[in-house]
């Protein structure tokens, strides 16, 4: 591991549920039937489940932004929102906990890393195992094949019932745009305006790739400008996904180009 990786590993944090949405829901119940802080054992108890299990979904829990620690290790409550989507789900109302859950992961940025990942995969599908290993390299871990797999299961139930990807046989279809979305102004709190961008729409002719206020990036639409621009960006670089994404796009219209 070079020192790169070991310094990704101390600065960035990415959610990693080893539980899917299932978890997350037996953890919102047991918390809303409790009403006090509890513990996983408190909990595990009290919902008849294996407390190993409990503390997997109270972790996940926490990584979707529905619960958080009160006051010491080891003992949980629900988020204001958590309370929000506790009582949906209360009143099994799960259209409305879908939506919650897809507004509190796109404002977490826990799942930051992830969401990028997903915009940049926008109309491919993709192995989920792409992106557990996105993360796994991010964090500079080295997981086993049991762990990814693991992981994937656990990202992919809780991304699909948050309606941000969709599944097609074993591959996923991103659901969400390859531009960073739009702040709210709840997110720009605090946060000085900005003058929106005048730069124009890139020419028919070029491909374009932008991330909102940071780049905008045109490519020529053609097979040897895409793979010159390819060999001149490193193997994990955001630039890779959308330039098999225009690649495809280009065989499938032009075939001859």
């Amino acid at each position: 591991m070079t020192a790169e990786e070991r310094e990704i590993g101390k600065t960035t944090n990415i959610a990693t549920p080893s539980v899917g949405i299932e978890g997350v829901n037996h953890a919102v119940r047991a918390l809303w039937a409790y009403k006090d802080p509890a513990t996983y054992k408190d909990l595990a108890k009290g919902a008849n489940l294996h407390p190993v299990y409990m503390s997997q979904s109270l972790s996940a829990t926490r990584d979707a932004g529905l619960a958080e620690l009160a006051g010491k290790r080891g003992l949980y409550k629900l988020t204001a929102v958590g309370l929000e989507y506790a009582r949906y789900l209360s009143y099994s109302e799960e259209p409305k906990c879908k939506e919650l859950l897809k507004k509190v992961l796109l404002d977490n940025p826990l799942w930051s890393e992830i969401l990028r990942f997903l915009r940049m995969s926008a109309g491919q599908g993709r192995d989920p195992l792409a992106m557990v290993a996105d993360v796994e390299g991010k964090l500079g871990k080295r997981w086993s094949p049991s762990m990814r797999a693991g992981y994937a299961k656990a990202y992919i139930s809780i991304l699909e019932h948050a309606g941000l990807i969709k599944m097609e046989g074993q591959k996923m279809v991103s659901q969400i745009e390859m531009e960073e979305k739009p702040l709210t102004p709840e997110t720009t709190r605090g946060v000085s305006p900005q003058k929106e961008s005048t730069l124009p729409s890139a020419p028919e002719e070029y491909a374009e790739f932008s991330i909102a206020e940071l780049f905008r990036v045109y490519v020529w639409k053609s097979k040897d400008s895409l793979e010159f621009f390819e060999k001149q960006v490193k193997e994990n670089s955001i630039f890779i996904p959308w330039l098999e994404h225009e690649r495809k796009k280009l065989e499938e219209e032009s075939p001859e180009k």
